[in-house]
C-alpha cells in the first residue's frame, strides 16, 4: 500500500519530467536574481568605502 508521501513524490517526479523547461526557467531566474543581489551588495560596499574616504578627508583637513 502506497503512502500519501510516496504518491506525492511520484506525482512531483512525473510532472517535473513533463515540465523540464519550467525547471530550467526557474534555475535561470534564480541565477539572475543571485547575480543582481551580488551586484547590489558590491555597489553598497563601494558606496560605503566612498563615504569612509570622504570622512577620512574631513578628519585630516
Amino acid at each position: 500500500m502506497k503512502t500519501l508521501n510516496s504518491i506525492a513524490i511520484e506525482y512531483l517526479l512525473r510532472n517535473d519530467s513533463q515540465k523540464n523547461n519550467k525547471s530550467e526557467e526557474i534555475t535561470t531566474e534564480v541565477i539572475r536574481i543571485n547575480t543582481e543581489q551580488k551586484i547590489k551588495s558590491q555597489k553598497s560596499l563601494l558606496f560605503h568605502l566612498y563615504d569612509l574616504e570622504e570622512e577620512a578627508e574631513e578628519f585630516f583637513v
